[in-house]
């Protein structure tokens, strides 16, 4: 499967996977946010994407999960969160799934932090505070819930649980970070706790990653004060590799890439970004600049690059393509706003500013062609762009949710 992406709030969860068919479930594996085998009409200038629908959905940071004419999405109202499925043409309300929650905004607007997560004929929809929902794609009935406090004994981060489960197989890994241990599997037919792992770790707000590590497979954390590599296979939930990552307010939020024993981190408040050689008895530092620097946003694994739109609360956005393993800089285009999501689509990335700007270009090796840019949103906008079918899903933190047409 090839992968789309979700955010959170404060966090990269990651972001919505993609089939061959373009879907985007919003269980995110790799955070690569691309489509290499789609196509978009790119030649904004003459002719902006037309929209096809807009929608008021809630108070929220969850992108778009879409798995064929089912498009999910979360919001809050101020008492409680509602996650909406909706026509992905029309934007027509096929279901709702309505429970109490506050909106507790910090900083932000508030709301659900996480992008729901479907599988096969099910969807699974977390709720900041840690209430994990199990329901029928079909219908919106529940099918079953747990509570990562009550039931798992977890501990929220500041902002909230923001990490979107993850689908392996037939488990669901999730990160209560308890007492018990940080990283979770369970059932995903049943909520019932298969394993965990034993460690204790502050909770961070990156979705996990399944990875091949030294022909293992393994699970990566971005936990609130360090990157930790777990065992899936041989000792399930048994510590493989970690390496200490703090930063203010334990944020650790974008999701991290990994590549040949080489992991690329990044995070805000002066840490900057790093390129990790993991795959030794300890880690190292090959590379790493504080002042490049991704809050929450997303990067992409293109070619032996890393792509993705840079920036802080107090530092420009900027695109930037940077060798991986050397971190030689091949090229930054200034971008509205501090900080910004992206995704590729064929040879095309679309880049969806704070500010509400969508922008597309070609991102090549030696330098960026912008093709058009057009606003499509007011306020803050921090989930991350989705992609379906020729189709462009954006929201802003305050709820306003728009589909556009970029079909060829």
């Amino acid at each position: 499967m090839k992968h789309a992406f979700l955010l959170s709030a404060i966090a990269a969860t990651a972001l919505p996977l993609a089939s061959p068919a373009q879907d985007s479930p919003g269980n995110l594996n790799d955070g690569s946010a691309r489509f290499p085998d789609a196509e978009i009409r790119a030649d904004w200038s003459s002719k902006p994407p037309e929209v096809l629908w807009r929608k008021d959905i809630g108070k929220g940071c969850t992108s778009f999960a879409i798995a064929g004419d089912h498009v999910l999405v979360g919001g809050n109202d101020g008492e409680h969160d509602t996650f909406w499925c909706l026509d992905p043409a029309s934007g027509a309300e096929k279901w709702k799934y309505r429970y109490k929650e506050k909106l507790q905004p910090k900083l932000y607007a508030g709301g659900p932090n996480a992008t729901p997560t479907i599988d096969g004929d099910r969807a699974y929809i977390l709720s900041k505070t840690g209430l994990l929902h199990c329901v029928e794609l079909a219908t919106g009935q529940m099918i079953w819930k747990t509570h990562f406090k009550d039931d798992l004994g977890g501990t929220a981060p500041d902002w909230g649980y923001s990490a979107a489960p993850l689908v392996d197989g037939d488990q669901l890994l999730v990160l209560p970070c308890s007492k018990k241990g940080s990283l979770f599997a369970l059932d995903k037919k049943t909520g019932k706790v298969l394993w965990h792992s034993t460690n204790r770790n502050r909770p961070g707000y990156a979705q996990p990653k399944i990875i091949d590590y030294n022909g293992t497979r393994a699970g990566i954390v971005f936990h609130g004060r360090n990157l930790v590599i777990y065992d899936l296979e041989k000792e399930p939930g048994k510590v493989l590799a970690e390496h200490l990552w703090r930063t203010s307010y334990d944020v650790n939020a974008s999701p991290p890439q990994y590549r040949d024993g080489l992991v690329f981190i990044a995070s805000g408040y002066g840490m900057g970004y790093a390129v990790l050689d993991v795959s030794g008895d300890s880690s190292k530092v090959l590379h790493q600049d504080r002042d490049i620097r991704m809050i929450f946003q997303n990067s992409i694994l293109l070619d032996g690059d890393i792509l993705g739109v840079f920036g802080d609360k107090n530092i420009d956005a900027e695109l930037i393509r940077m060798d991986f393993r050397s971190g030689k800089i091949h090229w930054r285009e200034k971008m509205p706003g501090t900080r910004g999501s992206s995704l590729l689509v064929g040879d095309h990335l679309v880049a969806l500013c704070e500010t509400g700007d969508l922008i597309v270009g070609k991102p090549g090796k030696t330098g960026w062609t912008e093709l058009g840019r057009t606003k499509v949103l007011d306020k803050l906008c921090w989930a991350p762009l989705a992609y379906a079918n020729g189709r462009l899903f954006a929201r802003n933190n305050d709820g306003a949710a728009v589909c556009l047409d970029v079909s060829p």
